[in-house]
């Protein structure tokens, strides 16, 4: 079955009709809107830790692994795994802190441009680069391990870009042989002093109402 993404235009309309809940950062550096079935919203992980600025979960979130609303700033990283364990900030804090500079210095930065590339591919990075030439080759291999975690047999389902934002739904596997996950949601890039807002979500297949307003929310979202 094929399931095509509505436009964000057409998300944003359907998050209107539907009833929702507007969320106000105390700080004042912006608001969205998501839907009040979703129930409250509340600190999420990492919420404030380096450049996850704000991490925010719903309480009656509808899928199996629920999504965050999470506005970051500097490298930008995505949720869940979405692009295998290098490219996520809760994974990467297994490395020491010199270790995860040199990652994030020879990682291809994420963009509007590459993104639904970099959600095709299994792997991201050559552990044999000469900037870890003094890794030993068990470092080596858990650098590549990590590259590969969650992301086994990547199969892009819908990438669409939209504006500066990007929807997708991804096929994948945590280890080759293991049953198929789905992992989609919305990430919208941002001019500095930020880098993303997004929301990640996963599990089962996603259905075409809740794609929708998870494209609607990252819509909404507003800088004051």
């Amino acid at each position: 079955m094929i399931r095509l993404f509505v436009p964000i235009a057409l998300a944003a309309l359907t998050l209107q009709s539907a009833r929702l809940q507007r969320y106000a950062d105390p700080a004042g550096r912006f608001t969205f809107s998501y839907p009040s079935a979703w129930g409250a919203a509340s600190p999420g992980t990492n919420n404030g830790f380096r450049d996850r600025l704000v991490a925010l979960g719903f309480s009656a979130f509808p899928s199996r692994f629920k999504g965050e609303a999470v506005l970051s700033r500097g490298f930008p990283l995505i949720d869940l795994q979405a692009v295998g364990g290098l490219y996520d900030g809760l994974t990467l804090e297994i490395f020491p802190e010199s270790l995860r500079a040199r990652i994030l210095d020879r990682l291809p930065r994420l963009t509007l441009s590459n993104l639904c590339d970099a959600l095709r591919q299994s792997t991201h990075m050559d552990p044999n680069l000469p900037a870890f030439a003094s890794l030993t080759p068990a470092e080596r291999q858990a650098l590549s391990q990590v590259d590969a975690m969650r992301n086994a047999n990547p199969r892009l389902v819908e990438c669409r870009t939209d504006g500066d934002t990007i929807v997708f739904d991804k096929e994948r596997s945590f280890r080759s042989g293991d049953p198929i996950q789905h992992v989609y949601g919305a990430v919208r890039f941002l001019p500095e002093p930020y880098s993303t807002f997004q929301l990640i979500a996963g599990g089962d297949v996603p259905d075409r109402l809740t794609l929708t307003a998870i494209a609607g929310v990252v819509a909404s979202f507003t800088i004051q």
